[in-house]
């Protein structure tokens, strides 16, 4: 009887052990989301669809919790790489005139109205230096976000 139970205490401490030893992995999100990520977008000038569908990358920039960078990472609209301030309360961001990170393409990018509609829509404006007076809206959807990325 002895035996048994001492082979039952051995098995039950075996099984207390391997199953003490799985962790539990628990989501982390970048301070950016649900701002940082991968848009799917079309482009508009006064309503009218002009070019799209394309994709560009919002991601987190080094310099703190208050910008974000704006990457058209392929030149599918507009040969762009630039920094937008951000207001993660409000899930919005603008920029009075960010210079284009691109050397090629020097000039100033100007964005407004920008905002994040229920963590998957995203919605702004923007004005290029070389195509002053033209006002772009750029209006889609999440493409790939964080939890698509942590995905088991």
């Amino acid at each position: 009887m002895k035996r048994i139970l001492y082979c039952i205490a051995i098995i039950l401490g075996v099984v207390i052990a391997l199953s003490s030893c799985q962790k539990k992995i628990e989501k982390e999100y970048n301070w950016a989301y649900p701002v940082a990520g991968d848009w799917k977008l079309k482009a508009y000038i006064d309503g009218d669809e002009i070019y799209g569908p394309f994709e560009i990358k919002i991601y987190n920039t080094s310099f703190g919790q208050d910008s974000v960078w704006i990457d058209d990472y392929n030149g599918n609209f507009w040969d762009m790489k630039f920094k937008a301030k951000v207001d993660m309360s409000t899930l919005t961001f603008q920029t009075a005139g960010s210079v284009n990170a691109i050397p090629k393409y020097d000039i100033t990018i100007k964005v407004t109205d920008g905002k994040i509609i229920n963590k998957d829509s995203i919605y702004f404006n923007m004005e290029f230096e070389d195509d002053p007076g033209t006002i772009y809206t750029l209006a889609g959807h999440r493409a790939v976000g964080y939890d698509d990325y942590m995905q088991d």
